[in-house]
């Protein structure tokens, strides 16, 4: 008999498809187990949709977690499962559980948490549960014996190459589309980061190694998605789509030498983007190369090396004229509200943030205030700083990764940012349209002067049409 395994998304503001549960699925064997997956986004009761696809077959569920509102949801659903099904189990994966392990275990009652890296680790506990066994001796996870909250040995990395294409066909890959409002298919190309910022968990969770995709396999493997759902645009999740810049423009090549008629998005350092040679930003400029998202993080470079960004402003402005001159987009993202940092170095990264946005109507910044994600080394400062780490997966649940802010953020300073992040955002761009152009004219005036008092245009706008609330 076929055994069963299902996979849960938990419900969120953003449409990025199920990749971590995709790539889960991956290391399963195909000819055992069938895969169904539901995605809270999708489906009006996700408890139920959940329910309706268990069934005696079933093995156990899997459920990827996201620190913040997510977390609710997957409680939610967990608990759900637990009441109707209480023999199943039920692990978790994802970065919640990899930092927090001993916490997802304790308060969700599950069987296992996956700790970084999941193919293998879950793939090794569907085969113990499948057999009557525990997740006793499994590398990778935490579980619980006796009372007792056990972490297992950790699971060496292994290299993305060695792991299945992901099989999107276990999916509603319109839905995305339509959800998107374009047909924009998402796809990761490489695992890890090798670099060291310290407000970033990822070295924490994957050790700073990083494994990419070969580009004759993902050549491949766009092709057939891209024959199959005839997507536009694609939107590559990588951590540092650009650490190997000869790995990018053989992908680049990949996808003029077979015909593909799509644009793409991708991350990229500003110490990797001077590197690029014009020759390689030209190739990938004309095999679809729309945008690059460039991590600035501070306008400060005094607080650039505090965070071992390990990247200079003048590379930055270096990476962004080049984008520029080559017809590219452009999106910078800020951090503001770092514990201790200075006035005056959030006054210089709104300066800085002016001058990218000046460079060309194509480019874009979003700032966020710190929030100490577990796991980084400026995260145990924000908690020495007095900022309340929430101690429960309830309280984790509230944790607001835009709207929130650290207790040494004055309330004078969130006004002020808060303030500057609206009428940044309508001072550039795209030529406005009719409606739009007042708006415009009165952000750029205000911006130009750090003039953020009575701000009557941000009320007026957002009265009409309230910020969603993200985590």
């Amino acid at each position: 008999m076929r055994r069963k395994v299902v996979l849960y998304n938990p419900r969120a503001v953003f449409w990025t498809m199920p990749l971590a549960l995709l790539a889960i699925r991956s290391m399963l064997d195909r000819d055992r187990y069938d895969v169904v997956i539901v995605d809270g986004r999708l489906v009006d009761d996700p408890l139920g949709a959940v329910l309706a696809a268990i069934d005696d077959r079933t093995v156990c569920v899997g459920v990827t977690v996201l620190t913040g509102a997510p977390i609710r949801d997957a409680l939610h659903v967990t608990r759900g499962i637990q009441s109707a099904r209480p023999a199943l189990p039920i692990a978790w994966g994802g970065w919640h559980p990899s930092l927090f392990p001993d916490q997802c275990v304790r308060d969700a009652g599950i069987q296992a948490a996956v700790i970084a890296q999941g193919e293998c680790t879950f793939a090794e506990l569907v085969e113990r549960w499948s057999a009557g066994g525990t997740a006793v001796g499994v590398s990778g996870c935490a579980h619980e014996v006796d009372g007792r909250i056990v972490i297992e040995a950790p699971r060496p990395t292994v290299d993305i190459n060695q792991f299945p294409a992901h099989d999107y066909g276990l999916i509603d890959v319109p839905k995305y589309f339509a959800e998107k409002g374009r047909r924009q298919l998402d796809y990761i190309s490489s695992q890890g980061c090798r670099f060291r910022c310290e407000f970033c968990a990822d070295p924490f969770v994957y050790q700073r190694s990083w494994f990419g995709l070969a580009p004759e396999r993902m050549g491949d493997e766009l092709e057939q998605l891209w024959r199959r759902h005839g997507f536009d645009d694609v939107n590559f999740q990588d951590e540092t789509f650009f650490t190997s810049n000869t790995r990018a423009t053989a992908v680049a090549e990949q996808i003029l030498q077979r015909g593909l008629t799509f644009s793409w998005a991708a991350t990229m350092r500003a110490d990797q983007g001077v590197r690029l040679d014009d020759a390689a930003l030209a190739l990938c400029k004309r095999s679809g190369l729309r945008r690059a998202m460039v991590g600035v993080e501070s306008g400060s470079q005094r607080m650039m090396d505090w965070m071992k960004k390990d990247v200079s402003l003048d590379q930055v402005f270096a990476t962004a004229e080049r984008l520029r001159a080559a017809g590219i987009g452009g999106l910078f993202p800020f951090i503001v509200g770092f514990p201790d940092e200075p006035d005056d170095t959030v006054a210089e990264t709104m300066k800085v943030l002016k001058q990218l946005r000046a460079m060309s109507p194509h480019f874009d910044a979003v700032v966020y205030f710190y929030q100490p994600y577990p796991g980084s080394p400026i995260a145990d400062l924000a908690w020495q700083r007095g900022y309340p780490q929430p101690a429960s997966l309830e309280a984790w649940a509230e944790f607001d990764y835009v709207g929130a802010r650290g207790p040494w953020v004055t309330p004078d300073k969130w006004r002020q940012i808060q303030r500057f992040k609206f009428y940044q955002r309508h001072a550039f761009g795209l030529h406005p349209s009719a409606v739009h152009a007042p708006l415009r004219w009165l952000s750029r005036f205000r911006v130009d002067r750090d003039f953020y008092r009575w701000p009557v245009e941000q009320w007026a706008v957002e009265a009409l049409v309230p910020p969603e609330r993200l985590s």
